[in-house]
């Protein structure tokens, strides 16, 4: 596989945030209307007259911190601009992570340029899906999911959203590829397609030729990131992982994702050897789930709940989608001896349950996730804490210096007064610095930690 040059990025197509992401040549689809799946010839016209009612404009903003929330001051703190879908006609409407993140006020623009005020019920930043609620809606014009894992390489794809803010726009092509990782995340597993998607397409719906949802378009691989535009090579996230997410968010406000609390890596050449294969066990954390069913480091782990597990990423994703609490059966190899257990599922630790209807804003960093602190926090925090961590990566650089509920007070001696001013400080010391000072408030007293960051 040959990397792909460094000016080419897979790129948030709402935000620019990129990373590099090798790509492998893709062989040439057939995208003539000769075949077009509708028997006539207005093509694919019908179908998007039918979709586009339930396509939607996303606008978040940000409230200037200490200003009035009045019409003059709406947005001076900061705005996106996203797509989104309807899914419920009551107003369960769904978009991307990454229009939404860090913004407390929101609005869905509907085809007829109509504006209604909407509220976050929950977000998931690991598969950069969100779920607004839109004020006060009734009969709105919805699309229903289908089904991604009968999605075959070459079948018709329908983007519609709004590039560059634009207003809805449809662009057609095929599904180029099924199960990409392109680094964005921990269960990266995206469709590939080469309809049209620019920036503004984030968090817009990708359909099949009967009109289904079959994945949420996310990111672009394009020159100079998003303003570079389409190249053809576009993803989304499949239909059946959005739609358990979409549930678990409209249901709770958060995802019940699945924990183990063990860290794995694929095995080397020497370790290969015959037989099974799995991956390795390369770290456990403390009264988690794995340890807990008696597994260790240096085991190899053959197989989750009867499915064999070839890789971390499979893994990662069997862990995800088993439900808090459920007892799973786990084959591995301790040396050449057989192991079997059973083992009760946790909730991931660094999960957020926000109040339903509230954004708070979080952002993470280091192993730590991030959230301004609100006047219910006061009766325990004195008003110079702006910043609490509420949640932290077992596996984190914070892990033994860092408590959830600990108040962020200072980075090197710098105050912080917001979740992204305490990130930028982070990132920039941890840049220049093997060990990273940080102040907290914990229990009525301040003290101070070092983290340091990993090195990769």
């Amino acid at each position: 596989m040959k990397p792909i040059s460094p000016s080419i990025v897979v790129a948030f197509v709402g935000l620019l945030c990129a990373v590099s992401v090798p790509v492998v040549a893709q062989p040439r689809q057939n995208t003539s209307l000769v075949n077009a799946p509708f028997g006539n010839d207005r093509g694919f016209a019908e179908i998007s007259a039918r979709l586009l009612p339930a396509v939607v404009g996303i606008k978040a903003t940000r409230a200037l911190s200490g200003a009035p929330r009045d019409d003059v001051h709406a947005g001076a703190g900061g705005s996106t601009t996203g797509s989104g879908f309807v899914v419920d006609s009551r107003g369960v409407v769904v978009t991307n992570n990454h229009v939404i993140e860090g913004n407390d006020e929101f609005e869905v623009v509907l085809g007829d340029g109509t504006s209604l005020k909407a509220t976050l019920i929950g977000r998931d930043s690991e598969t950069d899906l969100a779920v607004l609620r839109v004020l006060g809606a009734k009969n709105l014009a919805t699309v229903a999911w289908g089904n991604s894992d009968q999605v075959q390489v070459g079948e018709w794809a329908i983007a519609i959203g709004s590039p560059f803010g634009l207003g809805n726009s449809v662009s057609v092509g095929v599904i180029s590829a099924r199960n990409r990782d392109v680094q964005a995340g921990l269960y990266d597993d995206f469709l590939q397609t080469d309809a049209a998607i620019n920036r503004g397409n984030s968090g817009g719906p990708l359909f099949n030729a009967r009109g289904q949802v079959v994945g949420v378009n996310t990111a672009i691989v394009s020159p100079n990131g998003t303003q570079g535009g389409s190249v053809g090579v576009g993803f989304a996230v499949p239909a059946n992982l959005a739609r358990s997410i979409v549930a678990d968010i409209v249901r709770t406000g958060a995802v019940q994702r699945g924990w183990i609390g063990a860290r794995v890596r694929l095995l080397s050449l020497e370790e290969r050897g015959v037989g099974p294969k799995g991956v390795l066990i390369s770290d456990i954390a403390r009264n988690s789930p794995a340890a807990l069913a008696g597994l260790r480091v240096g085991d190899r782990l053959l197989s989750w709940a009867g499915q064999e597990v070839v890789d971390p990423r499979t893994l990662a994703r069997l862990v995800a989608s088993a439900r808090p609490q459920s007892r799973v059966a786990v084959e591995a190899l301790r040396g050449s001896q057989p192991i079997r257990v059973q083992m009760t599922i946790a909730r991931l630790p660094a999960e957020l349950s926000p109040p339903r209807g509230q954004a708070m804003p979080v952002v993470t960093v280091l192993g730590m996730v991030l959230r301004m602190a609100t006047p219910a926090d006061r009766p325990r925090l004195p008003a110079q804490v702006r910043v609490i961590i509420t949640a932290l990566d077992p596996f984190g650089p914070g892990k033994d210096q860092v408590t959830v509920g600990d108040g962020l007070l200072e980075v090197q001696g710098r105050s912080v007064a917001s979740p992204q001013e305490a990130r930028a400080a982070l990132l920039e010391a941890a840049r220049h610095r093997d060990g990273v000072v940080i102040r907290l408030y914990r229990n009525g007293q301040s003290i101070y930690r070092a983290i340091r960051p990993s090195r990769r």
